[in-house]
């Protein structure tokens, strides 16, 4: 499955420099972590905390792995990584985006 498509690739470079959504990724890339943890730990407000997960999902760049049980009872979903590299790169005059994924794959799409 692509990920990089001429569709999302525009909304996946920015999402990868948008601050938060930056900070997302680097906490998951090592262990699964649920909003309410990515939202005190990187003083990120819960709401956008949300709105950045939902859409990072959306993309491919990150996905739900898992759901915990909190202390009062509700189920919370835990979310990780999928990427672990990526680069903007210039080739003969032309703008890529090139993305590693965790599992070994690489995709890489050009920014018309």
């Amino acid at each position: 499955m692509r990920i990089l498509d001429k569709t999302n690739v525009w909304d996946i470079l920015h999402y990868m420099t948008e601050p938060y959504s930056v900070r997302i990724i680097r906490a998951t890339l090592h262990r699964p972590m649920d909003a309410i943890t990515l939202s005190n730990a990187l003083g990120i407000p819960i709401a956008v905390c949300y709105r950045r997960l939902k859409e990072l999902e959306r993309l491919g760049l990150i996905e739900a792995v898992g759901r915990k049980l909190t202390q009062k009872g509700k189920w919370i979903t835990l979310y990780k990584a999928k990427i672990k590299n990526a680069t903007v790169v210039m080739k003969e005059g032309k703008l890529y985006l090139r993305v590693s994924f965790k599992w070994g794959q690489e995709e890489e799409m050009e920014i018309e």
